[in-house]
C-alpha cells in the first residue's frame, strides 16, 4: 500500500479510461468478423467468451470466439484486422473524456505516467493518439503485443517490467483501470488499484473485488492520490 509522500509512478489501462467506447469498438469489431464467417452466438456466448480473454491480444479472443471452428481463426484474423485498422470500425466509435488530456498534463508534472494496455501500439501511435492530441506525457507505452505468450492481463508481467524499467517498488505505484483483469494485475504485482467506472465495473462490483479507490473517470484522480 502505497502513501502520498512515496508515490511516483501513475500506470493507466488505455481502453475505456484514458479514451472511452472501446469497448463497444472491440465487440463492433468482433461481430462483423464473425458475421463475415458466417458464425453465430448468442449474445450471452458472445459476452462470455469475449470477457474469459479480456485484455489479451485480439487473436487470442478470436480463438476463443471460434472454439468450435479453429480452422476459420488465420482468416478470422485477417477481417479483424482490416475492420480495426483499415475501415476504422474500432476508432469510429471512440470519443474523448472531456478534461482527460489537461489532468494527464498536470500529472506529469509530478508523477512519472506510463500505459499498459492490450491495444495495440500501432493503433495507439498512428490513429488514437493523434486524433484525440493526446499529450506526450508517457514514459512507457507497454502493450500485451510485446511480452511474452501468457503473460498479458491479469499476469503481473507487465506491471513489474514497467516498475522496474521506472527503477520504482510496488508501494510507489498505482495502477489505473475499468476491469477485473485490471484489478487482478495490480494485486499480482502487489500495487494498489484504482477502478474508474467509464468502462466494464460498476461500483458494486469494484467494490465486491475490494477495491477502496474508485472515481467516476480520470479526471477525478487527484482526489484519491
Amino acid at each position: 500500500m502505497y502513501t502520498v509522500d512515496m508515490l511516483k509512478l501513475l500506470v493507466f489501462d488505455w481502453d475505456d479510461v484514458i479514451i472511452l467506447g472501446s469497448k463497444e469498438g472491440y465487440y463492433k469489431c468482433y461481430k462483423e468478423t464473425l458475421k463475415e464467417l458466417g458464425i453465430v452466438l448468442s449474445d450471452d456466448e458472445f459476452h462470455g467468451r469475449i470477457q474469459k480473454r479480456w485484455g489479451q491480444p485480439f487473436k487470442e479472443e478470436l480463438r476463443e470466439l471460434l472454439l468450435e471452428h479453429p480452422a476459420f481463426l488465420e482468416q478470422a484474423v485477417g477481417i479483424y484486422t482490416r475492420k480495426k485498422f483499415v475501415e476504422n470500425t474500432f476508432l469510429d466509435c471512440l470519443y474523448e473524456v472531456s478534461g482527460a488530456n489537461e489532468i494527464l498534463m498536470n500529472l506529469s508534472k509530478k508523477y512519472t505516467l506510463a500505459v499498459a494496455t492490450a491495444n495495440h501500439r500501432q493503433m495507439l501511435e498512428e490513429k488514437i493518439i493523434p486524433k484525440f492530441h493526446i499529450p506526450p506525457v508517457f514514459k512507457r507505452i507497454l502493450t500485451a503485443y510485446e511480452v511474452p505468450n501468457g503473460k498479458s492481463k491479469p499476469d503481473r508481467y507487465m506491471l513489474e517490467l514497467i516498475m522496474h524499467e521506472q527503477k520504482v517498488k510496488p508501494e510507489e505505484c498505482v495502477y489505473i483501470g475499468d476491469a477485473e483483469n485490471d484489478v487482478g494485475m495490480a494485486r499480482n504485482a502487489s500495487v494498489e488499484p484504482i477502478v474508474v467506472l467509464t468502462g466494464h465495473l460498476t461500483r458494486a462490483k469494484a467494490e465486491e473485488l475490494g477495491v477502496s479507490k474508485i472515481i467516476p473517470d480520470i479526471t477525478h484522480l487527484e482526489e484519491v492520490i
